[in-house]
């Protein structure tokens, strides 16, 4: 009960005591005795009502929970670290940064794991898209599929938190043609415009490396030939070079590309090896002849790497240091192996082997003085033995003098025996005998008193005593003789001692000995084992610094194997494929070869005649290819409508002599065709222009006059840039309504570069505290390595509970939780506690959870006590527990009756608080019952 309670409880019986003061009461009688009004007095207290609580007291603690670990997503460095511990974090923060890319806090439930792009599928791009558009990102329907529109949202989101781009790239073109329809239109002159698809707006990250100075120790190796055609059948040397001059061997891979097929050459290795110190490595491919007739082809040698970006180098230099390490480890290893082995070889007796064997020289020597002494020992004994025979044999032989005494009846024959008598004491004991004869008969005629009798009868037997009492000569003999034996007895024990420590010594020299044997092969076997480690240590380092390289520009080399057996310079023929072509119509000419050709050609062409190139038609290019394997190829001159009436004009195609000579021109070398007016709407393209990646822009179709009619407008897309990669695919056909004079083409550039990362968010219950940072800025860490955990932001109180504790709380109770930091007292609920029990040490705790009202304040792990309230009885009929008496298993109290009478009160009890009980029944509020009688 709390101290308060207790006080009250006092005041309250030291009040009733008062208020009752002494009460005057007929005689009673508890045991048969009266009682004493003058003298005995009785302390009593009224019958109550108040509200009784049982309360139950557990401990508990300040926790916070942990409630995750953030991993790595990649090998890479730590860039940026902008948390600590104890930091919050919100969504939206940023935790670190991984090779520059920054890990955002995001909501969600499942943590990615891969990257994603256009085409990815499930519930992480579901997650992806939720998060994208609760922070404002458009990405069109949110769903499980990554689409174009998706990454538009991620890419907003990405350039908002200072994203690099995942490569650098040129500008790509996207070039629109109008094409001809005569049914329709015709053709204007402006009718090619293009796009310029340039990079993202943004940041731009991290470029492949070009050269050595863009990452220090990261050579960057590029590839020449110097021939520019070969024959078959020749060598060709291509040039591997690494600039920074390597320090270790560069292993670099190379392939074999381009027209050649591996009939063309002989086969290579997949690498080739720049050695340490050197700068370039040569490549010789040797050109294989055949029978077949082909045309010139390329042969290309092409260097690659494993990193294509410098960034993407800090997993394999992580790789190379823990390696160099290791390495390091078993060289120093190797060096205290040599000593340990020099030193067991050349000092085998150890410092125990010397002790042992130290130890044995002095049990030996002192084996070799103990036999001294034992026979020593043994002769002693031997000479005390015969001096006590020699002393009892004299004290064997009877005497004339103890005859004598034997014969008056002084001594018997076997004190003549075991004692010696002499002379002197002989005499002295024949006067006392006679001295007591003539006191014993003086004493008979009381000539003398008892006292001169008994002084006579005295001396003669301290007399008769003396005499007989064993030898001191022969006493001290025996004495001798046993110490003699003692000594040599001991000696003996001392021999057994030491005999069994001699055994001892020689048993742990012997294995002493043969465990530095054992040592010194055990050392030999581990020198083997760390030749082998070392050998295969070496080799892990060398191809893991072998392929630390980037490829730079150029990283392809090309030339040319020439076959001899093909002829250099095809004829050419020229005709028209009709006579005539109306306006807007188009104007085809054929070029010819006698023989399929082994090679694609180049051929040149003008176009002249009395049709105005600009005006009466679009100007051509000048060239035309003729397919490898093809006898002829068309040319098209595409007409323009006018509004004039004119004369028939015509188109004259001219084939023009090749500087280069590849081809010869025949006598049919030019043709023509007449042109024959007609009137049909003109269209011609604006627009074009730049445009980032991820933007779009339009290409406009313009008429000189209004369709009449819904007309199908043709086109075609040519440039650099990819459809489906760089730009969304266009279909090649528009049409133009009725009543309109244009209409828009959209180009729709994709940011190919922005790419989702798992490593770009990091998904967790937001917001929590950081419980503890792992890493510093800068650490080299691998995919997985813990870099921070998370714990809940707040405090939680966590109740601790013994079963029988636990089987009076439950969830939903009121607590008190108490701590004696800060005098702190809140209430709260119990939120949470466990069915089953954990067993630590032998004992059983159930754990819960408290919800507090307000927040405490403390440390992680600071104690508090929790009040929990398991029973009430309110406005219960209460006595003091004082008043309360056993009787036979009866619980009683003595009543004081109106008349002033003691009597017991049988009762029923019920809760106990402190000191108060409550009463079921037997008595009513107002009612006294006594506490205690005083009879002093």
């Amino acid at each position: 009960m709390k101290a308060g309670l207790v006080v009250r409880i006092f005041a309250l019986v030291v009040a009733a005591a008062v208020v009752a003061g002494l009460t005057v009461w007929k005689p009673w009688d508890d045991s048969g005795t009266a009682v004493d009004p003058l003298r005995d007095r009785a302390i009593a207290e009224a019958v109550t009502t108040r509200t009784l609580t049982e309360e139950l007291t557990v401990r508990g603690e300040l926790r916070r929970d942990e409630l995750q670990t953030i991993n790595s997503a990649a090998s890479g460095r730590i860039t940026g670290l902008e948390v600590a511990d104890g930091d919050t974090v919100q969504v939206g923060d940023v935790l670190f940064s991984l090779d520059g890319r920054r890990a955002v806090a995001v909501g969600g439930d499942l943590e990615f794991y891969r990257p994603l792009d256009v085409g990815s599928d499930g519930p992480d791009v579901l997650q992806l898209e939720k998060v994208l558009s609760a922070a404002g990102y458009s990405v069109g329907v949110v769903d499980r599929y990554y689409t174009e529109e998706t990454r538009s949202g991620l890419a907003e989101w990405q350039s908002d938190h200072d994203y690099g781009s995942t490569a650098t790239e040129v500008d790509e073109v996207v070039t629109v043609s109008l094409q001809a329809n005569p049914a329709g239109y015709s053709v204007g002159a402006v009718n090619t415009v293009s796009v310029q698809i340039g990079g993202a707006s943004r940041s731009v990250g991290k470029a492949r490396r070009n050269t050595a100075e863009d990452i220090t120790g990261a050579p960057v190796v590029t590839v020449r030939v110097v021939e520019a055609i070969v024959t078959e059948g020749d060598q060709v040397v291509f040039t591997v070079t690494a600039d920074p001059i390597p320090a270790s061997d560069l292993v670099v891979a190379v392939r074999i590309g381009g027209d050649v097929t591996s009939d063309d050459y002989e086969g290579i290795d997949d690498t080739v090896v720049i050695a340490a110190g050197s700068a370039t490595a040569n490549l010789v491919v040797t050109t294989q002849v055949d029978d077949l007739r082909e045309a010139n082809e390329d042969l290309e040698v092409t260097v690659s790497s494993s990193f294509d970006e410098a960034a993407n180098l800090a997993s394999q230099d992580l790789l190379v240091f823990d390696i160099q390490e290791a390495l390091d480890a078993l060289l120093e290893r190797q060096a205290e192996l040599v000593d340990e082995i020099v030193t067991s070889e050349t000092a085998p007796e150890d410092l125990v082997v010397f002790d042992l064997q130290t130890e044995i020289d002095d049990l030996v020597e002192r084996r070799a003085e103990l036999v001294s002494d034992v026979a020593e020992a043994q002769q002693d004994l031997t000479d005390a033995e015969a001096e006590v025979s020699g002393l009892e044999s004299r004290q064997q032989e009877k005497t004339d003098v103890e005859q004598e005494l034997m014969d008056k009846g002084i001594i018997t024959l076997v004190q003549t025996v075991t004692s010696d008598v002499t002379p002197a004491e002989a005499a002295n004991l024949i006067s006392l005998d006679e001295a007591l004869d003539d006191a014993n008969a003086d004493l008979e005629a009381e000539n003398i008193t008892v006292a001169a009798r008994t002084q006579a009868f005295d001396a003669y037997y301290d007399a008769l005593s003396a005499a007989l009492e064993e030898s001191t000569e022969l006493t001290t003999a025996r004495d001798t003789v046993d110490t003699a034996g003692n000594a040599l007895a001991s000696l003996e024990r001392e021999d057994d001692r030491l005999s069994f420590l001699l055994e001892v010594a020689e048993a742990d020299l012997a294995e002493a000995q043969a465990s530095t044997d054992t040592v010194v092969q055990d050392l030999l076997d581990e020198q083997r084992r760390l030749e082998f480690s070392l050998d295969a240590k070496r080799e892990e380092l060398r191809v893991a610094q072998g392929s630390r390289y980037l490829v730079g520009d150029p990283d392809t080399a090309t030339v040319i194997i020439d076959d001899p057996d093909v002829a250099d310079a095809p004829t050419l023929v020229l005709r028209s494929d009709s006579e005539t072509v109306v306006e807007s119509g188009l104007a085809s000419f054929t070029v010819e070869t006698p023989d399929p050709l082994v090679e694609d050609l180049e051929i040149f062409y003008e176009t002249v005649g009395s049709a105005t190139a600009g005006s009466d038609y679009n100007q051509p290019d000048g060239d035309v290819i003729l397919r490898a394997g093809q006898e002829s190829v068309a040319i098209t001159v595409q007409l323009r409508p006018d509004d004039l009436v004119e004369d028939e004009e015509t188109i004259t195609v001219r084939l023009l002599d090749d500087p280069s000579g590849n081809y010869l021109l025949s006598h049919r070398s030019e043709a023509t065709v007449r042109v024959a007016s007609a009137d049909l709407p003109e269209l011609t393209l604006a627009g074009g222009g730049w445009v980032s990646e991820g933007a779009t822009t339009v290409v406009t179709v313009v008429a000189d006059q209004a369709a009449t009619v819904d007309t199908s407008i043709n086109y075609s897309i040519g440039g650099s840039a990819r459809a489906g990669e760089d730009f969304e695919v266009l279909t090649g056909t528009t049409i133009l309504r009725t009543g309109e004079s244009s209409v828009d083409i959209p180009i729709r550039s994709i940011a190919d570069d922005v790419v989702f990362l798992p490593g770009d968010m990091v998904v967790a219950q937001w917001p929590a505290r950081v419980g503890s940072v792992h890493v510093e800025a800068g650490h080299f860490v691998q995919s997985g390595t813990p870099l921070l955990t998370l714990t809940e932001p707040n405090f939680t109180v966590k109740l601790f509970a013994t079963p029988s504790n636990r089987a009076k709380l439950d969830v939903g109770q009121s607590v008190t939780v108490n701590m004696d930091a800060g005098d702190q007292e809140v209430g709260g609920l119990i939120a949470e506690i466990d069915d089953s029990a954990t067993s630590e040490g032998g004992s059983e705790t159930y754990e819960g959870v408290v919800q507090t009202d307000s927040d405490l304040v403390g440390v992680d792990g600071a104690v508090v006590t929790i009040d929990a309230v398991v029973a009430e009885s309110v406005d219960a009929v209460v006595v003091p527990i004082a008043a309360v008496l056993s009787d036979g298993g009866d619980q009683k109290v003595r009543v004081v009756t109106p008349a002033g009478v003691i009597e017991r009160r049988s009762i029923q009890t019920g809760m106990l608080d402190g000191a108060y009980v409550e009463i079921i029944s037997g008595l009513s509020v107002g009612e006294y019952v006594i506490l205690e009688i005083d009879r002093s």
